[in-house]
């Protein structure tokens, strides 16, 4: 059995979640507190409520963004610390993927559009398509508010839309729903079985640039 501890800082969320012993146990808390102030508290309050010892995970999962500067360097500091101390493997999980991921397993909604305001007047835009609850197609990208188009951006009125980007350009969101530890960590227990972990070194923040990543699995 695979003990796991998600981490997710990239939004005014701060989610953490802990899957040991067949079930998780997880916080989240949407709040103006800095994060950095009590996530550690919350981690060994969660271990403790999972009658887990911290040398007794297998995995450590993170949510690597995009989203806040700040907060996503927090999640991946502290990943990568854990990952050091304890010698364990990483697995890096798109924010916006894990919102989309709670918006199809709730809804049952298979073509799902994630935009997240990246300020300085650009949104970030993440594509994605479920079939039979597996993503068949992922797209990320940031792109200008004057520059947003639906159908450059391979989009179109059969999608389904959240996040707090949507206001910028006057979209209706399906849900409200920030970035979730339980999430990422369901999503990072299926990479794990394919065996697309990675060392704590190798984790890096999703800072998307102009430049599209796509990916059709």
């Amino acid at each position: 059995m695979t003990n796991i501890l998600a981490i997710d800082t990239s939004s005014e969320a701060c989610s953490i979640a802990i899957y040991a012993n067949g079930k998780t146990k997880k916080f989240h808390e949407v709040s103006s507190i800095k994060h950095s102030e009590r996530i550690l508290s919350i981690v060994d309050e969660l271990l403790i409520d999972s009658k887990l010892e911290i040398g007794a995970l297998d995995l450590i999962a993170c949510g690597v963004g995009p989203g806040s500067f700040t907060g996503i360097r927090l999640s991946c500091s502290i990943a990568q610390g854990l990952g050091y101390s304890l010698e364990l493997p990483v697995v890096a999980i798109s924010s916006m993927l894990s919102m989309a991921y709670q918006l199809n397993k709730a809804k049952d909604l298979n073509k799902i559009c994630c935009l997240v305001n990246a300020h300085m007047n650009q949104i970030y835009v993440g594509r994605y398509v479920f079939s039979s609850r597996k993503i068949t197609e992922s797209s990320e990208k940031v792109v200008s508010v004057s520059g947003f188009s639906l159908q450059d951006l391979c989009l179109d009125t059969t999608f389904n839309f959240l996040g707090d980007g949507c206001e910028l350009i006057n979209i209706k969101p399906s849900a409200l729903i920030y970035p979730d530890a339980k999430s990422i960590l369901e999503l990072a227990h299926l990479e794990f079985k394919q065996g697309k972990q990675i060392k704590p070194e190798e984790l890096k923040p999703i800072y998307l640039s102009g430049e599209e990543h796509w990916s059709k699995i």
